[in-house]
Formats: C-alpha cells, sequence, structure tokens
C-alpha cells in the first residue's frame, strides 16, 4: 500500500476520533467488507468523503456514521463512479438536515437494487423536495425515503415522481396527512394491474379540489378495490375520476357503493 495513501487513511481515522464512537465503528467495519476491487485511493477518496459529511453541522456525524455503514452494500449495485455521484447526493442532503441524509443513506441498499443510477439524483431530489425545513415536513420527506423499497416494487420512476408530486401538493395543506396517504397508498398500489398514473391522477385532483377528502378516498380504495375483479379495477377509477371531474358529494362513499355493484 503507497505510504501517502496510508497516512491519509490514518489520518481520516485520527479525525473521525473527536466524533462519537459509531463514526470509526462503522468505517472500521465497512473497511473489512468492502469490495477488493476497489483500488486504494477510491478506498481512501470513500473514508475522506465520510470525514467531510460529519464536520458539516453539529449532527452530521450520524449521517456519516449510516453512510458508512451502507456503502459497501450501495457499491454492490453500482461501479464507483456512480457511488461517488450517490454519496455527494447524501452530502447535499446533509447540509440541508443530517436527519434527512441519514434516512437516505438508510434507504438506499433496499432502493438501490430497483433503482437506475442514472435516476440516483433524481431520487434524492424526490425526497429533497418534500423538506421544507421543519419538523414535520423533515418526517414526511424521511418517511418518503424509508417507503421507497416498497414504491420502487410497484411504481416505474416516472409514477414514483408524480406520486410524490402528489404528496407535495397535499403537504401544503397538511404534512401529517401527506404522510398517512403515503402509507395508505403503499396499499393500494399492489392491488393496481400495470399502469399506476390514472389512480395518482385521480389522487392529485382530489388533492386539489377536495383535500380534507383525500385521506377518506384512499382508505374507501383499499376497502373496494379488492372486491373488484383485477382487469375492472381500471374501469372502476375512470368511473371515480368522473365523479370527481362532476364535482360530486362525497366520493369515498360512493366508491364503495360503486364497488358493491360492480361485484353483483
Amino acid at each position: 500500500m503507497d505510504q501517502d495513501i496510508t497516512l491519509t487513511l490514518q489520518e481520516v481515522r485520527d479525525e473521525l476520533g473527536e466524533y462519537p464512537d459509531p463514526v470509526l465503528e462503522e468505517l472500521d467495519r465497512a473497511m473489512n467488507v468492502m469490495p477488493s476491487a476497489l483500488s486504494e485511493s477510491q478506498v481512501a477518496q470513500w473514508a475522506a468523503s465520510g470525514l467531510d459529511m460529519a464536520g458539516q453541522t453539529v449532527r452530521s456525524w450520524e449521517a456519516a456514521t449510516q453512510y458508512y455503514r451502507v456503502s459497501p452494500i450501495v457499491l454492490g449495485y453500482m461501479p464507483f463512479n456512480y457511488f461517488l455521484k450517490w454519496a455527494g447526493c447524501g452530502s447535499s442532503l446533509c447540509r440541508e438536515s443530517p436527519t434527512l441524509a441519514a434516512a437516505y443513506f438508510e434507504a438506499s441498499p433496499g432502493t438501490m437494487g430497483k433503482l437506475r443510477s442514472r435516476h440516483i439524483e433524481s431520487w434524492a431530489g424526490l425526497g429533497r423536495s418534500l423538506y421544507r425545513g421543519t419538523w414535520k415536513s423533515s418526517t414526511l420527506a424521511c418517511k418518503f425515503f424509508a417507503s421507497s423499497p416498497d414504491l420502487l416494487e410497484t411504481l416505474t420512476f416516472p409514477e414514483l415522481e408524480r406520486f410524490v408530486g402528489f404528496l407535495g401538493v397535499l403537504s401544503h395543506r397538511s404534512h401529517d396527512l401527506s404522510a398517512e396517504c403515503l402509507v395508505l397508498s403503499q396499499r393500494i398500489f399492489p392491488l393496481l394491474q400495470g399502469d399506476k398514473a390514472p389512480f395518482v391522477a385521480l389522487a392529485s385532483d382530489m388533492a386539489q379540489s377536495g383535500w380534507r377528502e383525500v385521506k377518506s378516498f384512499l382508505e374507501s380504495a383499499t376497502k373496494a378495490l379488492p372486491r373488484i375483479q383485477s382487469d375492472e379495477r381500471l374501469r372502476f377509477l375512470k368511473i371515480a375520476e368522473r365523479l370527481v371531474d362532476a364535482g360530486g358529494l362525497n366520493i369515498p362513499t360512493a366508491m364503495l357503493d360503486i364497488s358493491q355493484s360492480m361485484t353483483r
């Protein structure tokens, strides 16, 4: 091993000693399982990136700890140049909120296997778009990152972008409501075959025209959709869409009634 690189790595370890113990512990643990294909300079670059992150703010050491912890797994999904892009996205998030960055890193092992490398920056940007510097917006954005592996099981990336747009619109009314709808939607998407855009469009329309009913609409959808044959569910959503467009009242109850009639 080149002496300069050895000193560089040692300097990183020495400086990390100024932070809480978990940071250095995760660095050392990750060092033992990093891919052998990495060059010594790449390993040094990886270690230094975490040190830079740890020094950004008072609590950014927590994000650096997650970064070191998941790095060996994430490296298994992408070449090193994309890995650096992934690390850079996390570092940018950390400048905004160490909590948000930690959630991004923690969700990455489950997400990277379902996300094309070219979408890394966009995925980070989706979470960032939900964060507005408040505790509640941070909770919503972190919940989005944590939910990403499950969401990407059933959504394409363009569908995920549209869905986050819906959450963003709703969050202007209530971050708590948006977070609840994020959870409810994860129960609905697996029930929809093929294109999810009609459902997301319908939910977005309701967020604009009758946001107080959105949660009830989603709760009704979780009850109504299982009653309907899978090949009839798109037609069901089209009927609901027409009701919304016509300014119908009490859409959630109407959905349940329609689903009952479609099962007879």
